[in-house]
Order: C-alpha cells, then structure tokens, then sequence
C-alpha cells in the first residue's frame, strides 16, 4: 500500500515520472542536434524510435536519423511518445543549468499519437488539445485550453550526463 502511494505521490508532485517506462543512453557527439542542445541553455531536441531507428530532431525542425546497435535497439525505451532533451535556459540555484527531459506525448491527451510540438521559443505545444508547456520551466503548463480535465505539467525523467553520454531513464 506505501510503495503505491508513494508511486502516485511521484506522479502528481510532477517530478518524475514512472507512468511510462524510460531508458535511453546515447554519445551526445554521435548527434550535432543533442550535443548543441545539451550545450547550449534555451535548446531541446525530440528523440523518438522511427522504423527502428533512433531519430533526433531540433527546434528548427532538421532531423537526422541514426542506427542503434542491436543490443541498444532492444533495450530503449522511450516512454509514452518519445523524449524531448534540452538544457534549461533558467539557472537553478544549486548547480547551475539543468539538463531536462520530458515525455513527448502531451499529458492531457495521455495518447501515444498526440505529440507535442516543440517550438524554438522553448515551449511544446499540443496540436490537439491546444495546450503548451515551459520546456525551460520543467514542464509547467503554459496555457490551457480546457478547464474542466485535470491538468499537469509535462511527464519528467531523470538525465545523468558524464560529459560525454547522456542517460535518461525513470527506473
């Protein structure tokens, strides 16, 4: 009864989610668009799995697509629509910028096929609902469209970067 109360204490808190699994390693120089978005305060890339393939698009919409190995393409998972990763252009008071990743799918319409869009502003809006989202502000709604559904901030994994790989997972 604890471990489920604290998994739902988890959920609605906002911090991290465990709704949808999450696991994913990548070589950040493997990527120009992840590497400049994890260098770079204000930046967030998309990373979803496309026909077996991981691929990684910018704010400005460039796409390239790359090969996992096998053993890799078997253990990624990419939560409910995929990922958004980016560095906050907001300074957090303990260390610095925060490294953030984000589910792509929109939580309101907690649908795999309703993707957010994600804008060079620093924001991610959902074309269905109408919603959008402060990628720079860990996911906070922006803007509602709907008053009557309960709403929330993105779901959010954790990101350990080592300077060279970044690791996004909720496990």
């Amino acid at each position: 009864m604890l471990c489920c109360l604290v998994s739902c204490k988890e959920e609605i808190s906002g911090t991290y989610s465990t709704k949808y699994p999450v696991r994913f390693y990548f070589d950040v120089a493997s990527s120009a668009e992840l590497y400049n978005a994890i260098g770079n305060p204000g930046q967030f890339v998309t990373i979803r799995k496309v026909n077996g393939k991981i691929r990684i698009t910018n704010m400005i919409g460039q796409t390239h697509d790359y090969a996992p190995s096998q053993i890799a393409a078997k253990e990624f998972e990419y939560g409910l629509g995929g990922l958004i990763v980016g560095t906050s252009s907001t300074p957090n008071m303990s260390n610095g910028l925060d490294i953030l990743a984000y589910d792509l799918a929109c939580p309101s319409c907690d649908r795999q096929d309703k993707r957010l869009t994600v804008k060079d502003n620093g924001t991610a809006l959902c074309s269905h609902c109408g919603n959008s989202y402060d990628l720079n502000n860990y996911g906070w709604i922006l803007t509602a469209t709907d008053d009557t559904k309960e709403q929330r901030g993105l779901y959010r994994y954790r990101v350990y970067y080592n300077g060279t790989a970044i690791n996004v997972n909720n496990k």
